[in-house]
C-alpha cells in the first residue's frame, strides 16, 4: 500500500465527520482536538474504526505513531484538520465548510 493513500483515508473521514458535526451524533460539539490512537472517548473510538475499516487487512497499525483529529466550529463555519504520522512522515487534510439551516 502507498503510504499516500493515508490522506485520502484522512479526506473521507474529513468529510464523514463535516456531516457528522452539522447533522449528526456531533452536531453539539464545537470544537475538539484529539490523537485518536489514544482512544480516550467514544468519539476516538468511532474515528479510529472508521479509519480501521478503510486500511488493507495486513497493514501494521503499529507504523503509525499519531492520528491528530482537530475541528472547530464557529457559528455557520467548520473547519476539519486531520494529521497522519507514519513511518516518520506527515500527510495531512484539511478541510472547510459552512453550511445554512434556511
Amino acid at each position: 500500500m502507498k503510504l499516500t493513500k493515508l490522506r485520502g483515508i484522512a479526506h473521507d473521514l474529513a468529510n464523514h465527520l463535516d456531516n457528522q458535526f452539522w447533522f449528526g451524533y456531533y452536531k453539539d460539539l464545537n470544537k475538539i482536538n484529539t490523537n485518536i490512537l489514544e482512544q480516550k472517548n467514544q468519539f476516538d473510538k468511532a474515528c479510529l474504526e472508521f479509519f480501521k475499516e478503510r486500511l488493507p487487512k495486513d497493514f501494521n497499525m503499529e507504523r503509525i505513531k499519531e492520528i491528530q483529529v482537530k475541528a472547530d466550529r464557529v457559528g455557520w463555519k467548520l473547519t476539519i484538520t486531520i494529521k497522519v504520522n507514519v513511518d516518520d512522515e506527515e500527510f495531512s487534510y484539511s478541510a472547510k465548510s459552512i453550511t445554512s439551516f434556511a
